[in-house]
């Protein structure tokens, strides 16, 4: 398989060899992906999200994404981002650059995880006692099932003497963060991932009917987590990633979380509320902005009706029915 390599120039690559087997002559070449879409075959970036994919040493998150700019426009479908503009993000100054961080590093992981289930309780609704509506917990019930995820997702990894800062954590999120603020990190692929099994929380035991885990804490193996209120939490176990894939790794595992509210103007505008939210509960005047949500839930509601009258629109002016659930 083609291998696409991300380097710091700004130019995404692809590898390209032929070879002699009479003669046992060889030859390697990573050309321009630009150069293959002229020259060779122009659907070729699509045709690379299924490549394996590496990073030139030092690569950073600004080069990273400038290696994707040619492609801006399709990168926006393909990560569901306004990719564009994040784009212009990371082309802009910061007046102030993330300096406790080290390094983003892109990391896989495995789960296994109980299947959850509950009893229904009426009503679905309840008041908090900061007037919110929340949902009633029911009884956890048995299901005896087990489920797998597994994928790529980033982490940026803090300087070793500025983790007292975040009471001793190795790493933190940046999804709220501008790009300017940490174009200038290097990124990198660890070819070693961590397998989860979350059997061992003493909240699975409910949904499993035993206390057993999947995995056994006295395993050499075995990193059993104790969770801050002095419970058992997940044992975690060392394994090697897959190959890294285009789309696996940079789209679902980066783009992803950086493009999650599809602009940088609204993920800043989520931010400022998150912080406005938290400033109301210590205050205690969350539930003032009842009305608030009600309205921005109504606004929500006829915007959703107005895009169906669209699409009924057009599904009879071309004859392909729209289908209830």
């Amino acid at each position: 398989m083609e291998v696409i390599r991300f380097c710091r120039d700004g130019v995404l690559r692809r590898s390209f060899s032929i070879g002699s087997r009479r003669t046992d002559n060889r030859i390697s070449r990573r050309v321009p992906l630009r150069v293959w879409e002229n020259a060779v075959d122009p659907d070729v970036f699509l045709k690379s999200l299924s490549s394996h994919v590496i990073f030139e040493d030092g690569l950073t998150v600004g080069e990273l994404m400038a290696n994707l700019a040619p492609w801006a426009d399709t990168m926006t479908g393909v990560a569901a981002m306004d990719f564009p503009a994040f784009l212009a993000e990371t082309r802009r100054p910061s007046a102030e650059p993330l300096e406790e961080i080290s390094h983003v590093a892109l990391r896989y992981h495995v789960s296994i995880q109980p299947v959850p289930a509950f009893e229904k309780c009426e009503p679905l609704l309840r008041k908090t006692n900061d007037g919110l509506d929340a949902a009633t917990p029911g009884k956890r019930l048995r299901t005896g099932r087990l489920q797998v995820e597994a994928g790529w997702d980033n982490h940026a990894i803090l300087k070793p003497e500025r983790r007292y800062l975040y009471d001793g954590s190795e790493s933190i999120s940046l999804s709220f963060s501008p790009l300017s603020d940490w174009q200038h990190l290097p990124i990198m692929i660890k070819m070693t991932g961590t397998l989860v099994d979350e059997t061992a929380l003493a909240g699975s035991a409910a949904y499993l009917g035993t206390r057993k885990a999947l995995t056994r804490k006295d395993h050499p193996n075995v990193s059993a987590q104790v969770l801050s209120d002095g419970r058992r939490g997940n044992h975690e176990i060392q394994i090697d990633a897959p190959l890294p894939t285009f789309f696996d790794s940079i789209v679902r595992g980066f783009l992803w979380d950086v493009g999650f509210h599809y602009t940088p103007k609204e993920r800043d505008r989520f931010s400022e509320d998150l912080r406005d939210q938290a400033e109301k509960i210590d205050a205690g005047t969350i539930a003032a902005d009842e009305d608030k949500y009600d309205r921005q839930d109504r606004e929500e509601f006829e915007a959703g009706l107005k895009m169906l009258e669209r699409l009924e629109a057009v599904a009879a002016k071309i004859g392909l029915p729209i289908q209830e659930l």
